[in-house]
C-alpha cells in the first residue's frame, strides 16, 4: 500500500498556513475530481498545529486527529480499489471534506468506477463529483414576465394544470443562461411599422425605412395614411380605416372593411425582441439582436410590389423610391431610396395572403436565399393550407400551436411549413373554452385609430408565433455568424422536439382542420427548440458534434381533452385543400384590436383573432 504521509501531509500543512492550492484542471465532459467527507470528520482547523508552541494538549489532540484521518483514509482508498492508482492528490475544501484529485484526466467510464467504488466505502459520508459549473443568466425581473408563460422553460405533464404546462413553449428562459455578450444579428421586421414603447429599446432599432407607396399628393389621400409615399421613417400611423374614407374613395378601400388600428408590428417587434431584464414591463425572446423595422402595410394590408421592394431593400438591395414618370416604363427611376447600410440576415414577415405563391414573390425569395437571408412567415389563420409567402420555396413557415403542443384551432397547415411554435390558442373552434391557452402577452398601442398610448396586449394567431422562430434564428446567428440560411434550416429541423401524441385526438387533415395533431407532414420538422437550436449552433461554431437529446414522446391524455372530445370535431371539415385564388396583397397572419373592440384580419386568412388589450 503507497504511504498516505507524505501525500497527505503537504496538504493538511496547507490549511495551517494558508498556502495557495493548485489550480484545478480543464473542464472536461466527466467531473475533474470528487468531494468526500470522512465520516466523523474533524474540521480542518482542527487539524491544523497551534502556532504557539505551549499548547501542548492542543499540539498532542491535533497530531492523534491527524493520525487518525491517514488511518480512516488508508481504509477507504484500499476498500476502493484506488490505493494502486498514482499521482493523486487531497486538497482541504469548505469545513471538513477532501478534494481527491485524480493523477490523470478521468474518461467517463473511470469516473463512474471511482464514484462507485468511493460511494460503496462505509468509512465515508458522502461523495460527489466537483463539476464546473456556468454562469446563470438571472431571471428577468419584469413584472409581467410571470404572465408570459410562451418564454418560461418548456415541460409540464398530464398531471399538471393547464397552466403548468408548456409541453409546445419553446423554451427560451432555458436558452438565454446559454447566451454570450455580445451584438446579435440584423432581424429586420416587414410589418406595419413600428410605435414607441418603452418595453422595445430604441438603442437597437436601426434606421428602417416606409416602403408603402400608395398616396396619391393631389388628392391627399392613400393607403399609405402618412401623408407621403416612400420615405425613411417606418412609424407605423396606424391603419385604421373608417366608414368615411371607404366612401369618399370607394375604389381604393374596396374589399376593405372599417376597422381599428391593429399595431400589428409593435406587437410582433416586441415579441421579436421585447426588452428584458429591466424591471419594467414584459420580455422578448432575443433582445440582443438588432431591430430593423421595414414598413411594408399601410390600410388594407400590404401590397405585393411593397412587400418585395420592402424584402430587397432589408437585404441591402437597390430599390427605386420615386418613379420618374408613371405613365412611361422607359423613363426609369427618379430617386433610389438609400441603401440600407444594415443588411438583414433574417426577416421577419407576419403578413401573407391566401394565395400560391407567385413568381415575384419566388424571384425575391430566392434572391435574399442567394445572399444567405432567411425568410420567416407565418403558416396563416385559415386552418387550411399555408398561405404566401409561408407556401414558397427557401421560406421558414410556421404554424402555430397550443400551449400543449397540439395545432391551434386556426393555424394553417400543410408539408411546405419548417417548423411548429407556440402562437396563442384563442377561444375560436367547438373547443375553445375548454382548451384555449392565455395567448402571447406583448406590447401593442393604446390608439384606436392613430397612435396613443404605449400598453400591452394578449396576442393570438400565427403572425406571432413567427417571430419566436425569427428570435431563435437570431440566436443561433449570434453563436456562428458563419451559418448560411441552409444550415440555419437544417439546424432548426434537427434541433426541435417531436410533435407530442394523443390517442385522443386526431391528426391534422382536410376531415380535421381545427386543434389537432401536427407531425411531420404537415406542421414541419416538430416543435421548437430554442436552447437546443442554440446549442446546436454552438457545437457547429467550434467543429464538435451536437447530439440530440432523448425526448420522450409527448402523450396529451388530459380531462379537458376528453370533455373537448365529446363535443365532436373542433371545426368542420375544409372545402379545399388549395391555396385558392385572391388578391396579391398581404394581411397581417395574426389578429389585433384595439380597445376591448376586436378588429377583422384583412384579406383571406379568415377570421378575426379577438386582443385584449391591457391599460
Amino acid at each position: 500500500m503507497p504511504d498516505l504521509v507524505p501525500r497527505l501531509r503537504p496538504w493538511l500543512g496547507a490549511v495551517a498556513c494558508g498556502l495557495p492550492l493548485l489550480a484545478a484542471a480543464a473542464p472536461t465532459a466527466a467531473p475533474e475530481a470528487f468531494i468526500l467527507r470522512l465520516r466523523d470528520a474533524p474540521a480542518h482547523t482542527e487539524l491544523s498545529p497551534p502556532q504557539d508552541r505551549r499548547q501542548a494538549s492542543v499540539a498532542t489532540r491535533s497530531q492523534a486527529l491527524r493520525l487518525a484521518q491517514r488511518r480512516q483514509w488508508q481504509a477507504v482508498l484500499s476498500g476502493s480499489g484506488l490505493d494502486a492508482e498514482t499521482g493523486w492528490r487531497l486538497e482541504p475544501v469548505g469545513r471538513a471534506s477532501w478534494r481527491l484529485v485524480p493523477g490523470h484526466r478521468l474518461s467517463a467510464t473511470e469516473a463512474r468506477r471511482w464514484q462507485a467504488a468511493l460511494a460503496a466505502q462505509p468509512g465515508l459520508a458522502w461523495v460527489e463529483p466537483d463539476r464546473r459549473e456556468s454562469r446563470l443568466q438571472a431571471l428577468p425581473d419584469d413584472p409581467l414576465y410571470s404572465e408570459q408563460w410562451w418564454l418560461h422553460p418548456a415541460g409540464g405533464a398530464n398531471a399538471n394544470a393547464a397552466s403548468e404546462r408548456r409541453r409546445g413553449a419553446p423554451g427560451f428562459q432555458t436558452a438565454w443562461a446559454r447566451l454570450g455578450a455580445g451584438s446579435g444579428p440584423v432581424v429586420a421586421v416587414l410589418d406595419t411599422g413600428l410605435t414607441p414603447h418603452p418595453d422595445i429599446d430604441a438603442s437597437r432599432v436601426l434606421p428602417g425605412f416606409d416602403m408603402v407607396s400608395d398616396w396619391d399628393s393631389s388628392v391627399a389621400r392613400g393607403l399609405a395614411a402618412d401623408g407621403n409615399g416612400r420615405d425613411s421613417d417606418p412609424t407605423d400611423p396606424g391603419d385604421a380605416v373608417t366608414d368615411s374614407e371607404r366612401s369618399a374613395d370607394p375604389t381604393r378601400y374596396a374589399g376593405c372593411s372599417s376597422s381599428a388600428s391593429s399595431w400589428h408590428g409593435t406587437a410582433v417587434a416586441g415579441l421579436l425582441a421585447g426588452h428584458s431584464r429591466d424591471a419594467s414591463g414584459g420580455a422578448g425572446a432575443y433582445d440582443g439582436l438588432r431591430l430593423l423595422p421595414v414598413r411594408v402595410s399601410g390600410q388594407c394590408g400590404a401590397s405585393l410590389r411593397d412587400i418585395v421592394d420592402g424584402l430587397r431593400w432589408s437585404a441591402g438591395l437597390t430599390v427605386c423610391q420615386r418613379w420618374a414618370d408613371a405613365q412611361d416604363p422607359g423613363s426609369g427611376c427618379a430617386e433610389w431610396a438609400p441603401t440600407n447600410p444594415y443588411p438583414a440576415k433574417v426577416v421577419n414577415l407576419s403578413f401573407g395572403a391566401q394565395v400560391d405563391c407567385g413568381s415575384e414573390y419566388q424571384a425575391a425569395i430566392d434572391e435574399l436565399w442567394a445572399r444567405g437571408v432567411l425568410v420567416v412567415a407565418p403558416a396563416g389563420n385559415a386552418h387550411g393550407a399555408p398561405a404566401r409567402p409561408a407556401n414558397c420555396r427557401h421560406v421558414v413557415g410556421v404554424a402555430a400551436l397550443n400551449r400543449d403542443g397540439f395545432k391551434a384551432s386556426y393555424s394553417n397547415f400543410g408539408s411546405a411549413l419548417a417548423i411548429a411554435t407556440v402562437g396563442g390558442d384563442d377561444n375560436q373552434g367547438l373547443w375553445g373554452a375548454l382548451l384555449a391557452d392565455p395567448g402571447l402577452l406583448g406590447p401593442t398601442n393604446e390608439g384606436l385609430d392613430r397612435a396613443a398610448n404605449p400598453g400591452w396586449g394578449t396576442h393570438y394567431g400565427s403572425s406571432f408565433a413567427a417571430p419566436l422562430v425569427s428570435a431563435t434564428l437570431a440566436m443561433m446567428l449570434a453563436a456562428d455568424p458563419q451559418l448560411s440560411a441552409a444550415q440555419l434550416v437544417d439546424g432548426l429541423g434537427r434541433s426541435a422536439r417531436p410533435h407530442v401524441r394523443s390517442t385522443l385526438i386526431g391528426a391534422c387533415s382536410v376531415d380535421n382542420p381545427g386543434r389537432c395533431l401536427c407531425s411531420t407532414a404537415n406542421c414541419g420538422a416538430g416543435i421548437l427548440d430554442a436552447d437546443q437550436a442554440l446549442a446546436w449552433a454552438q457545437a457547429q461554431a467550434a467543429g464538435s458534434s451536437w447530439q440530440a437529446p432523448n425526448w420522450p414522446t409527448e402523450w396529451l391524455d388530459t380531462d379537458e381533452l376528453r370533455q373537448a372530445v365529446a363535443l365532436g370535431p373542433d371545426r368542420e371539415p375544409t372545402a379545399t385543400t388549395g391555396n385558392g385564388s385572391g388578391s396579391g396583397s398581404g394581411s397581417p397572419a395574426g389578429g389585433g384590436g384595439g380597445g376591448s373592440t376586436p378588429w377583422s384580419a384583412l384579406g383571406l386568412l379568415g377570421a378575426a383573432l379577438a386582443l385584449r388589450r391591457r391599460r
